[in-house]
This record gives structure tokens, C-alpha cells and sequence, in this order.
């Protein structure tokens, strides 16, 4: 036993090796400069990190943001024999954003790579400038405009979804926040009405689970080094579920793809109706795609590329602002009197007219609270980057092929920067506040080459829904926010869930 026991320790040892055996030239100059920057003990094969081993999944992220308390606000860590250098402060990451030449993305997002593809998420190089290119204009306000008679629409549908938890109690609603948040982009994506959050769509909820359950393999495939290895990977009953979920999506991807390119090609192209004001309407981020393929080079490969990012880039983030801010308001009854004022004053005319994108742009209080909840829970935690060149920060050179962990949570909670940093203050965000600030203090969507093109839209999506829920019910939410525990699933969600109450206003 013991023999077998040494004989799969040596060639799993061999097998993580074998990325360093092949760069052994460019390993060397990297472990020199990484093993300059303070970090945690290294041990063979396993690198650093045998401090997070064994941790429950509601302490694992609290210990991976402490890190930066123990060791400073840049420091390295060998995950098995990747080496990965830790940033946070705004003067550090603005160092990164501001390259255009270092916007490569990290390592770990090769896991997207099955869903996404190449797409602006997970791509890079040549071909991800192209489609960055291509793509900007369909974020123009005027496209924008358009998904807003949507985002009301699914507002108005979520609040009447609501009503059946009046007077309830304490309930759990993460999971029908999630349906909303797939119902609005799959709608804007793919100019499609699955019907998710009322469960009219066998179809639409299995594709939705399979996304979610594709995210949860993913984030446990970055967890586990071994899983590194896809050949190995692909054998494990982890790695079948992946495959069986990238399998569900595909298919619905590309039926909807090709049913809308049949469509567009019998009325001759992109017929865009228009309102008395000359905005488009309702033009799905997929056909704005395939009427420019139409007379340019851009394979349906790419065009699911996009469509998947679009998706993943819309839905998660949707679901966590709208969790976070019921969170937020639901233990601060002063912020949320503030907010429904705010809609009271903009909706005085009509209280029960649908939200208009016009309404949205006048929501200044909703915008700080939004902005607030960004900082404050950040979801999106943290952002990696592969290095194509060297580059200088506080002393230290981090050499090209280095792997960077840009740490938005610590960056959002940094005390030099935000007083009180835990503390949720929606007027943080007031400009006079702002102006004093580092410019990148507050970068919940990145910064520069590569920020969110989709960052208006996520914006007007959230502001849209909360001021259709909450014009019409108060919010409590039975947990505080010091007492939140978060787990990591590509993006932060509380590990038990949230519960809020929810009393119709008077």
C-alpha cells in the first residue's frame, strides 16, 4: 500500500511539474523576481497556499481577502507551480489598467473557455481587439434606450412575482432573483422570453440550471490544481458535468442563433423600428451580430462567443446588485425612506406608469445606493491578468508571464480611501466625495483597455428593477450585513442565502 501510495504521489508530483520542465528557461526569471515580493511559505507541489487548505466554504474567502493584512498590499503565491503576484491599491492596479499592452487575461479563465469561448470576457490578442471594436456600438444610449421598455417590463414582473411573499415573513429570494436576471438578458441577448422566473419554460429552466451548474464546476476547477489538467479533469464526474452542461447550452445557443438568422434573412436584414423620437426599439444584442455578419467576416462560432459573454457578463451581476442592495436597505430603513422619496418625487404624475429610461437617468439618490453596494459587497472580487511585458510597482519588478490577482474587494475596502471602509454609506458616492478620491479607488467594472462595455447597461438594468419594487414595498432584511458570509462562485453569493421581508408601502 504504502508502495502504491508512493509511486501516485511521484507521478502526480511529475504531472504538476511538467509546465515548469517545459518553460524552464522563462520560469527562471520569473520565480527570481516573484521570489523577491514577500508571501507564505512554499512546499513542494503544492506552492503557498496550504494555508486555505481545509477551510469551510463560508471562511474561505474571508481568509484569501485577509491575506493582504498579513502580508502587505502586494505580495506572491505559488498555486502548485503558478506563480501569482497580489495587488490592491489604486495606485498598483492603476499601473495594470492604464497598460495597453498588459491585457492579457489571467490563467484561470481558460475554465470559461468552454461557455465563453473567445469571446471579451476570456479572449485576448488580435482577435478580441476586433471584436471589442466591433461590439461598442451596440452599447450606444440609443440601443440602451431600447432595453429599457424591457428592463420595465421585468421590473414590473418582479414586483407582482413579489406579491405572493407579502406578509410572509422572512423569506429566501436569491434564487428568484436569479430568474429574473436570466429572464432580462437572455431577453436583451437573444431577443428571447423564456419565461424563467414564472416556470413556464421547461426549456429556459433547464438551460439556466445548466449555466449555473457550469459556474459552480468552474469556480471548483480553480479551487483544485489537480483539475488543472483537462485530461484528467474530463474523467471526473466534475469534468462530465461540465461537459453534459456545455452540451445543454450549445444546443439552445445555437437553435436560437440559427432561428434568428433565418428570420433575419427572410425580411432582408435588420428591419429597426423606431419611436416618434428616432430611438430604436427592442433590437437584441444576438441580431445587431448577425446583420453585421451579413456583410462582413464573423462565424457563428464567434457570434455564440458573444452572445454567451453577453449572458455571462449581464446575468450573475444582476442577480448579486439586486441581493445586495435588498441587503443593504433592508438593514438601513433611512437609506431606503431616502430612495422611495426619490421615486415618489420622480413618479408624482403617475405612480403606477412604467419606469422610462428618462426616469432612470433622474434616480441620483438610487445611483449612489447602487454605487454603494458595488463597493461595499463587491461580487466580482477579483480580476487576473497575464503579463506581456515587465512592469515596475513600489519597487518590485513583476516580469512578463507573471499571472496578477487584481483584489477589487480589498481595493473597495481599503481604509485609506474609504473611511469606516465596512460601513455602508451611499453618500460616499456624492461628487464632492468622489473628487477626492484616487481615480481608481472604485473600479467595479475594471478600468481602461478592457473595462465593461456593459457597464451603462448593467446600471440602468438594476436602477429599473429596484425602482419597481421598491415604489411599491418596504424591504427587511433578517440578516446584518457584518453578519453576511459570502462563498465564491465565480462571483460572491452569500452562502445561506438572503432573507427579507417585504410589507406593501401605504
Amino acid at each position: 500500500m504504502d508502495f502504491v501510495l508512493a509511486v501516485v504521489v511521484c507521478f502526480l508530483g511529475l504531472v504538476l511539474a511538467l509546465p515548469v520542465l517545459k518553460r524552464r528557461k522563462t520560469f527562471r526569471r520569473i520565480s527570481y523576481y516573484i521570489d523577491q515580493l514577500p508571501g507564505d511559505k512554499w512546499y513542494p507541489l503544492v506552492g503557498s497556499v496550504v494555508s486555505l487548505w481545509g477551510l469551510k466554504r463560508e471562511d474561505l474567502f474571508q481568509a484569501m481577502a485577509n491575506r493582504h493584512l498579513r502580508l502587505g498590499p502586494i505580495f506572491r503565491n505559488w498555486y502548485g507551480s503558478l506563480p501569482v503576484v497580489h495587488l490592491y491599491k489604486p495606485e498598483h492596479v492603476q499601473v495594470v489598467f492604464k497598460s495597453n499592452t498588459n491585457i492579457n487575461k489571467g490563467v484561470f479563465y481558460k475554465y470559461l473557455f468552454p461557455w465563453l469561448g473567445q469571446g471579451l470576457i476570456s479572449g485576448s490578442g488580435p482577435k478580441w481587439r476586433v471584436h471589442r471594436k466591433i461590439i461598442t456600438p451596440s452599447f450606444h444610449f440609443n440601443i440602451l434606450d431600447s432595453y429599457g421598455e424591457i428592463f420595465a417590463e421585468k421590473g414590473a414582473c418582479l414586483a407582482k412575482y413579489l406579491q405572493r411573499f407579502e406578509g410572509k415573513g422572512f423569506v429566501e429570494i436569491t434564487g428568484d432573483l436569479t430568474k429574473i436576471g436570466l429572464d432580462i438578458i437572455t431577453e436583451t441577448a437573444m431577443g428571447i422570453k423564456l419565461g424563467i422566473l414564472e416556470g413556464n419554460n421547461t426549456e429556459g429552466v433547464e438551460y439556466a440550471n445548466a449555466i449555473m451548474s457550469f459556474l459552480q464546476v468552474t469556480y471548483r476547477r480553480v479551487a483544485n490544481p489537480l483539475y488543472n489538467l483537462d485530461w484528467l479533469f474530463k474523467h471526473t464526474a466534475v469534468g462530465r458535468e461540465s461537459e453534459r452542461c456545455c452540451s445543454v447550452i450549445h444546443s439552445f445557443n445555437q437553435h436560437i442563433i440559427q432561428t434568428r438568422k433565418r428570420l433575419l434573412e427572410a425580411q432582408g436584414g435588420l428591419a429597426v423600428e423606431e419611436d416618434e423620437l428616432g430611438r430604436k426599439k427592442k433590437v437584441s444584442f444576438l441580431d445587431l451580430l448577425l446583420n453585421y455578419q451579413r456583410s462582413n467576416p464573423f462565424a457563428d462560432e464567434e457570434v455564440e462567443d458573444e452572445v454567451s459573454t453577453f449572458m455571462f457578463g449581464g446575468f450573475d451581476t444582476t442577480t448579486a446588485t439586486l441581493t445586495c442592495a435588498f441587503a443593504a436597505l433592508g438593514n438601513h430603513p433611512e437609506y431606503l425612506a431616502r430612495v422611495q422619496e426619490e421615486l415618489d418625487e420622480i413618479f408624482s404624475d403617475e405612480p403606477t406608469r412604467k419606469v422610462t429610461p428618462q426616469d432612470v437617468a433622474r434616480m441620483e439618490y438610487l445611483d449612489r445606493v447602487v454605487r454603494e453596494v458595488l463597493r461595499c459587497f463587491c461580487f466580482v472580487p477579483f480580476i487576473y491578468r497575464n503579463l506581456d511585458e515587465d512592469i515596475a510597482i513600489d519597487g518590485y519588478t513583476i516580469p512578463r508571464g507573471a499571472n496578477l490577482s487584481i483584489s477589487l474587494y480589498n481595493l473597495h475596502h481599503d481604509p485609506d480611501h474609504y473611511p469606516e471602509p465596512f460601513k455602508f454609506d451611499p453618500d460616499r458616492f456624492l461628487p464632492e466625495n468622489c473628487a477626492k478620491r484616487h481615480p481608481y479607488a472604485f473600479v467595479p467594472f475594471s478600468a481602461g483597455p478592457r473595462n465593461c462595455l456593459g457597464q451603462k447597461f448593467a446600471m440602468r438594468n438594476v436602477k429599473a428593477l429596484l425602482a419597481c419594487v421598491l415604489r411599491e414595498y418596504n424591504v427587511k432584511c433578517q440578516q446584518r450585513l457584518e453578519d453576511i458570509k459570502y462563498t465564491i462562485e465565480i462571483v460572491l453569493r452569500p452562502v445561506n442565502g438572503l432573507h427579507v421581508a417585504l410589507e406593501r408601502r401605504k
